[in-house]
């Protein structure tokens, strides 16, 4: 469970490709989990983090698969309807599910190429010699 009460550092700590996977994968597993699924476990439960990033990738490309298959199984109505996704950690439920569709592809692409940006970083990194 996430203390929410306990204030973020300032300044914040610079983050980990580790940490973005896990955060798409929570917000991702929250949002199937609060739309399509049984709308009772917390998002930040959802997720079971492995040191392999191998294991780490394969299960967050099975949740993005089972994610466009259940929004490619969508109504048009339903696309457009208030509240057809109740994640409680953003404004879903106040949203035209269209919108949150939007909201996911945007947090998708930003953290993805941040990943990216980590890794040719982590790649171009002064070595000793």
């Amino acid at each position: 469970m996430l203390d929410r009460d306990t204030p973020d550092p300032d300044p914040a700590p610079v983050t980990t490709i580790a940490w973005r996977l896990g955060h798409l994968h929570a917000s991702f597993a929250g949002r199937w989990e609060w739309t399509f699924g049984a709308r009772q476990r917390p998002p930040e439960l959802l997720v079971d983090f492995t040191p392999s990033a191998a294991v780490a990738l394969e299960r967050f490309w099975a949740l993005l698969d089972r994610w466009r298959s259940s929004v490619a199984a969508m109504t048009p109505e339903q696309l457009d309807l208030l509240g057809f996704g109740q994640y409680p950690n953003g404004s879903d439920p106040e949203e035209p599910f269209i919108a949150v569709i939007w909201w996911t592809n945007l947090e998708l692409i930003h953290h993805m190429a941040e990943i990216g940006l980590l890794r040719d970083l982590w790649r171009a990194r002064a070595t000793p010699a």
